[in-house]
């Protein structure tokens, strides 16, 4: 008897008939978990995410769905999360762009970054690297610096969004240069462009970088992290090319809704910092150049004030600002 009621519902669990409640605070999660990402398909933070959300769902023993909402610097996905239950079932996977580069750039915004969100942690961190054309005059950041000094106003760079251009023109600011940016829609173009010789340099993260480097097609100058990045080991950092303490990563981090149970984020929390540690995800992260993180959200936070207090001066003297 107790054997046929075992078969009989192991049968509707596996048919989708028994809810299976999880691993944490109050059975949670008790139905799927959505990671709504900020980009678009195929981008850097769209790869950690479904990476993340693979292995984070064999680790709590419910789904985790990854949902695409790209669009307006990461405006769009933020703002519907912003809006959602909080229940822990409806999380962000943004990053420096919607929490950093977003509040300091925009003039109005239809959320805040502190007021409508319990920040989870960050998943990763990644530098940006500077690339020049393969038949510009210089192939180190010291020869930059001089070449842009002797030709005044003549040097430009390519990136897409406040994400690159910010840290960029803190760069330039810092090295005592003016470079003039032109805007693309996505790396992708302003890669493009790059190998057309439409530009000189190209600020882009070490995803699509490298293989730009990697084919001969272009040259890499320096990463902005204070360490040099894995797959681009024989890059030296900006800091090693003589610009003493320079220190800079894009990352992606997750996010809740405002009033998600502070259980709950500890929880989520705990079981990504785990998962980014796994030998499978920490590994699959180095070779993509992303440094795994999982940091608890008091941290994430400090990291967001203290970048924004560290580029808000210099967007307010330049007047990047978008209405």
């Amino acid at each position: 008897m107790f054997k046929r009621k075992l078969i009989t519902f192991l049968v509707a669990m596996l048919a989708g008939g028994v809810s299976m409640a999880g691993n944490g605070p109050g059975g949670y999660p008790k139905e799927p978990i959505r990671f709504v990402v900020a980009f678009a398909p195929g981008g850097g933070t769209d790869l950690v995410a479904r990476l993340v959300a693979s292995e984070l769902s064999k680790r709590i023993g419910a789904n985790v769905i990854v949902e695409n909402k790209g669009g307006a610097s990461g405006i769009i996905a933020a703002q519907y999360v912003a809006r959602a239950q909080a229940d822990g079932y409806t999380l962000l996977v943004g990053g420096s762009g919607p929490m950093v580069f977003n509040p300091i750039t925009y003039n109005t915004l239809p959320y805040d970054p502190n007021k409508d969100f319990e920040h989870v942690t960050i998943l990763g961190s990644y530098p940006i690297v500077l690339v020049a054309g393969k038949d510009q005059p210089f192939n180190t950041v010291k020869e930059l610096i001089q070449y842009a000094k002797a030709n005044p106003g003549k040097l430009n760079y390519g990136s897409a969004g406040a994400s690159f251009q910010v840290p960029t023109e803190y760069f330039a600011a810092v090295a005592g240069i003016t470079m003039m940016q032109v805007p693309y829609k996505g790396t992708a173009l302003a890669a493009q462009a790059l190998m057309a010789g439409d530009i000189q340099l190209l600020s882009a993260d070490v995803g699509p970088g490298a293989p730009l480097v990697a084919s001969g097609r272009a040259k890499a100058l320096a990463v902005t992290s204070a360490e040099r990045n894995p797959i681009l080991p024989d890059v030296p950092s900006v800091a090693e090319s003589g610009i003493k303490d320079f220190d800079f990563s894009l990352y992606s981090a997750v996010a809740a809704p405002k009033g998600t149970p502070s259980d709950i984020v500890k929880y989520l929390q705990e079981e990504l910092h785990a998962t980014l540690h796994s030998p499978e995800v920490a590994g699959r992260l180095k070779q993509m150049g992303i440094k795994p993180e999982g940091m608890p959200p008091a941290d994430a936070m400090a990291r967001y004030a203290k970048e924004i207090n560290q580029f808000q001066p210099l967007v307010d003297r330049l007047g990047l600002k978008v209405n």
